[in-house]
C-alpha cells in the first residue's frame, strides 16, 4: 500500500523560466570543453552538497573543479549566469493541483531536490514547500542524487517502509532506477497526462 509520493523538484515540479540551461550557458561562456553530463554533476557535486556559507567560495570550488582560473571575474560570471536563472524560478501548472489531491488523498508528500541553499529562497517563494510534507535537499545531506544515501535519509525521516513509497522524476538515472534498489516504486515523468495514468496503476486516481 503506498503511502508517501515522492518528486524530483527541477523539470518535474518546478522549473526556471529562462530560454537555456544555466549549465548550458557557463560552458559556452567559459569555452571549457566539457561533455554536458558530465559538467552538470561536477556543478552538482561542487555546489549541492554543502551549506555553504559564502556565495564567492562556493563558486570559486566549481571554478576549481571545472578547471577554470579561479579568478573574481570568472566567479562573478557563474555567480551571475545561475543568479539570472534561479530568479526566473517558477511552478508548472499542475504542481501545486497535484499536491492538493494528494493530501486530500490522505497521501504524504515528499520532495528530494540536488539543490544548492542559495536556491532555497526562490523555491520558497514559489510556496511549494507549503505543500510538502517532507523536503529533503542534496545540501541538507551531503549528497547529490544518484547516490542512495538521500533516499534512505527521506524514508527515515518519513518513517516509511520502500515498498509504501513512490519516487516520480524527470531523470531516469537520478530519480528511476535508484530507488527502485532500495525496493520504492518509481515513475519517470515525461508528461502530467502519462504521470496521472502511472498513477493510476497504484489507484491513486488523480483529476
Amino acid at each position: 500500500m503506498i503511502k508517501l509520493v515522492i518528486f524530483d523538484l527541477w523539470k518535474t515540479l518546478a522549473y526556471r523560466q529562462v530560454p537555456y540551461s544555466s549549465t548550458s550557458k557557463i560552458l559556452e561562456e567559459t569555452a571549457l570543453n566539457i561533455p554536458k553530463d558530465k559538467f552538470i554533476k561536477i556543478f552538482e557535486s561542487s555546489l549541492q552538497t554543502k551549506r555553504w556559507k559564502s556565495k564567492y567560495r562556493a563558486y570559486r570550488n566549481l571554478c576549481h573543479n571545472m578547471g577554470l582560473l579561479e579568478t573574481r571575474e570568472n566567479i562573478d560570471l557563474l555567480i551571475n549566469i545561475r543568479d539570472k536563472a534561479e530568479a526566473k524560478t517558477e511552478l508548472y501548472p499542475y504542481t501545486i493541483q497535484l499536491l492538493k489531491q494528494l493530501h486530500k488523498l490522505n497521501y504524504k508528500t515528499a520532495l528530494i531536490s540536488n539543490s544548492s541553499i542559495f536556491a532555497i529562497k526562490q523555491i520558497k517563494k514559489t510556496k511549494i514547500l507549503d505543500y510538502i510534507d517532507y523536503p529533503l535537499f542534496s545540501f541538507q545531506v551531503g549528497v547529490i542524487k544518484p547516490d542512495l544515501k538521500i533516499y534512505r535519509k527521506l524514508l527515515k525521516i518519513a518513517k516509511c517502509k520502500p515498498s509504501e513509497a513512490i519516487m516520480i522524476g524527470d531523470k531516469l538515472g537520478d530519480d528511476v532506477l535508484p530507488p527502485r534498489q532500495l525496493g520504492m516504486h518509481s515513475i519517470h515523468l515525461t508528461t502530467y497526462p502519462k504521470l496521472k495514468k502511472e498513477l493510476k496503476k497504484f489507484n491513486i486516481l488523480i483529476k
